[in-house]
């Protein structure tokens, strides 16, 4: 199958939904001459992205993101996008520190942070529960923000959370797979602006202020409260203590430097994806109360009704449990995944895959394969996840697709986690999410649109 420039959304959508009825654990398209493979089944991507893993964590480049859109960061040696940045040394290392600050251990020096952020969600849901959209992304910007830089972000038209969505917002148009022709041609970047078709250089200009904004404002921020000898402790303070310490010239100073701007995608990562997540979640409850009902019932039991649940209930509440791996399942923030490149000519079960070729997961088809999650996959119901006894059931996986693959996993998955944890169960402990109704007291049927998206 050939494509043209731009791989259309209904072609997208159509790999997404139907990408498992092909038969095939793979599909190959063309892409103007660049060939695109999209992996359909959770074996294939295990065999890919992990076993054979270091032919499948390469990147593709983004000639409109990485050279027309940040280049004053690359300018000043900044590559500063872990996310999308080549495979290769210099990703390994920023991984690690990323691993430092983000692993399952270290995330205890976080909960207050979240345990803040919920809390604040709560009032804001009870006095407001139309704007609960708004609140999502403001818990998700509150806790993000705070590990990140230390900041405490207002509910309301905060300018770190402004600045920061509108570098997301240009991020996401243009990592997706087609968006610009300049991605599969790269030599377009050198005709001239007023060249006609040059619309993609201006477009990129206006986009590299944001996203140089979301690395600089916030860490300016952190270092003029640093002077003072008044800031929180954070990501990016401990990094510039850190980068202070370094003599100067050292290959070590440079990662260091490196960790500081990475600091902003600790919210870029996170924040979104958090707050999406947990939209789909109300919208679950919303179309099957039964799960709701039955998840206040295990909170309860577990809290005895007198508090809300804390971290010391985290894996203790298997209904909570399921509900977040089936909100993850049933509608993927990512159903297909950032795109691969794979490094050298490969097969697979006797399939040709040539090196520089796009490699693409197809998450959607893997967290509605039948066969793994149990039948019906577009209905919203945790239960796939337990046994009768009401305990996880082992045999049914964690939807790790949701969160990207191999090495190239997200790096903030168990910080996505715990926050995520920590609001489903204090929102079904305080609060009945049930449908809109009109003056005649009839339900209104909600109206729910998801768009294509790519996770860095």
């Amino acid at each position: 199958m050939v494509c043209t420039f731009h791989l259309a959304s209904f072609l997208l959508f159509t790999i997404m939904r139907n990408g498992s009825l092909t038969g095939s654990d793979i599909i190959h398209l063309d892409l103007l001459g660049t060939p695109l493979i999209v992996v359909n089944s959770l074996k294939a991507a295990t065999e890919l992205f992990e076993k054979r893993s270091s032919n499948y964590s390469d990147r593709p480049r983004f000639t409109m993101l990485f050279e027309l859109q940040v280049s004053v960061l690359l300018q000043i040696g900044m590559n500063w996008n872990i996310g999308l940045m080549p495979y290769g040394d210099l990703w390994r290392a920023c991984r690690k520190g990323f691993h430092q600050e983000l692993n399952p251990r270290a995330l205890v020096t976080y909960h207050p942070s979240i345990t803040s952020a919920t809390q604040k969600l709560l009032l804001l849901l009870l006095d407001k529960p139309d704007d609960f959209l708004k609140h999502l992304r403001y818990m998700a910007g509150n806790t993000i923000l705070s590990i990140a830089y230390g900041i405490e972000v207002q509910p309301e038209n905060d300018p770190f959370i402004n600045i920061a969505e509108k570098a997301l917002h240009a991020a996401a148009l243009t990592v997706n797979s087609g968006s610009y022709l300049v991605d599969q041609l790269p030599a377009l970047k050198h005709i001239p602006d007023w060249f006609p078709g040059a619309g993609f250089k201006r477009q990129a200009r206006e986009w590299n202020k944001d996203m140089s904004a979301m690395a600089v404002v916030p860490l300016e921020f952190v270092k003029g409260a640093m002077s003072k000898g008044d800031f929180t402790p954070s990501v990016a303070s401990r990094s510039l203590e850190k980068l202070a310490s370094e003599p100067s010239s050292t290959a070590q100073r440079q990662l260091e430097a490196e960790k500081v701007l990475q600091a902003g995608l600790v919210y870029a990562g996170g924040a979104d994806s958090t707050a999406s997540t947990l939209g789909t979640f109300i919208h679950g409850l919303v179309q099957n109360p039964d799960a709701m009902r039955k998840g206040q019932i295990a909170v309860d039991e577990r809290t005895g009704g007198a508090r809300l649940a804390d971290f010391s209930d985290f894996g203790s509440i298997p209904y909570v449990d399921a509900l977040l791996r089936e909100t993850l399942r049933w509608i993927p923030l990512t159903p297909l995944s950032v795109p691969h490149r794979s490094v050298e000519d490969d097969e697979y079960n006797g399939y040709y895959i040539p090196g520089g070729a796009t490699v693409v997961g197809n998450g959607w088809a893997m967290l509605h394969d039948e066969s793994v999650y149990g039948p019906n996959p577009h209905i919203f119901n945790p239960e796939r996840f337990l046994q009768e006894d009401g305990s996880l059931d082992p045999n049914v996986p964690f939807p790790n697709p949701a969160f990207g693959f191999g090495r190239r996993l997200c790096a903030g998955t168990d910080l996505a986690i715990s926050a995520m944890w920590m609001a489903i169960a204090c929102i079904l402990a305080c609060f009945d999410v049930t449908q809109v109704v009109d003056e005649n007291g009839n339900e209104i049927e909600p109206n729910v649109e998801y768009t294509l998206d790519f996770m860095w």
